[in-house]
């Protein structure tokens, strides 16, 4: 057997430890985002039994008071729903999109009424109303999803 020069062996040894490290970030990440992922199934499986859901189109975590899923998506006939889940109480709230003003719409009320460069919306629910939540640099703004009203400003 031959034996490995020593820079061999150090290159040999950072190998090992650039891969073990590599198999370590591939770990924690994938136990990180296991409860997000269940949280999801077991929210599209509530969608479709309580609001018919055929397909889902994306799904958003809400942390306001209290923790809500939230699974946007189609029925059979094509109509765009949202479901809101209660983690805690396990109400679930079913809504036509067509009922209230758009993530895009909500970005931009946020916007007029001085959000600065809005870079996540989500959907929540908050004082009793269905809300969309848009984060900005200089803060929270909560709009009504129903009404379009700027409901609350939280700042950061």
């Amino acid at each position: 057997m031959t034996k490995l020069s020593p820079w061999k062996q150090y290159l040999v040894g950072f190998l090992a430890v650039i891969i073990a490290l590599l198999i370590s970030v591939t770990v924690v990440f994938h136990l990180s985002m296991k409860p997000r992922s269940q949280a999801r199934a077991t929210a599209f499986s509530v969608a479709k039994k309580h609001a018919s859901l055929q397909t889902m189109s994306r799904f958003d975590l809400y942390h306001g008071s209290s923790t809500y899923y939230t699974v946007f998506g189609k029925t059979k006939d094509g109509q765009e729903k949202i479901v809101l889940i209660g983690e805690a109480d396990k109400k679930v709230y079913v809504y036509d999109a067509s009922e209230g003003i758009s993530r895009t719409k909500a970005q931009a009320i946020a916007k007029k009424n001085g959000a600065k460069n809005p870079d996540k919306v989500l959907f929540g629910y908050s004082e009793d109303n269905p809300i969309w939540e848009v984060r900005a640099t200089n803060g929270y703004y909560l709009i009504n999803f129903k009404t379009g009203e700027l409901m609350k400003r939280e700042g950061l």
